[in-house]
């Protein structure tokens, strides 16, 4: 792979990433280990709604950058690639909220990823205990044991 910053959109198999390392983590972990995964599948967050004057709100979606099912179907990881985990190059207060929003509605945290070169860093974000990023080198792990080793960790 080419380089590897965020910002510059690029073209892939077929799919169009937001940037070089979100390509980076598609082809090293995803695109040919994955059996059954979606790229920037949209899930909606609130739906559009009236206000009294009979003007529109837009709704909300939050589309994740991969997100991992089992064979039956059901939504093993939701991975949104960041260059840290921190708010400056990383997840923002915006960002945060959708995260949060997505896990009340869909029943699931997002796993903020930052990929380097043979393994990556995962990190679930918002949750009420401190949690520390660990270190993954595939998608083959339950969420839900990640997260209880980010707490047991810290």
């Amino acid at each position: 792979m080419v380089g590897s910053y965020f910002g510059q959109k690029v073209e892939f198999a077929g799919y169009k990433f937001d940037s070089v390392k979100e390509r980076d983590f598609f082809a090293t972990f995803i695109q040919d280990r994955v059996e059954h995964y979606t790229v920037h599948e949209s899930f909606k967050l609130q739906d559009t709604f009236e206000l009294d004057n009979g003007l529109k709100m837009r709704g909300i979606s939050y589309a994740p950058d991969f997100c991992v099912y089992d064979d039956k179907g059901k939504l093993q990881h939701v991975y949104d690639i960041k260059a840290s985990f921190n708010s400056t190059y990383g997840v923002d207060a915006a960002a945060s909220i959708r995260f949060k929003w997505f896990a009340k509605q869909y029943g699931i945290p997002v796993e903020v990823v930052v990929p380097r070169t043979y393994d990556f860093r995962v990190k679930c974000m918002g949750i009420t205990k401190k949690t520390v990023p660990i270190i993954k080198q595939d998608t083959d792990y339950n969420v839900w044991d990640a997260l209880e080793e980010m707490v047991a960790k810290k």
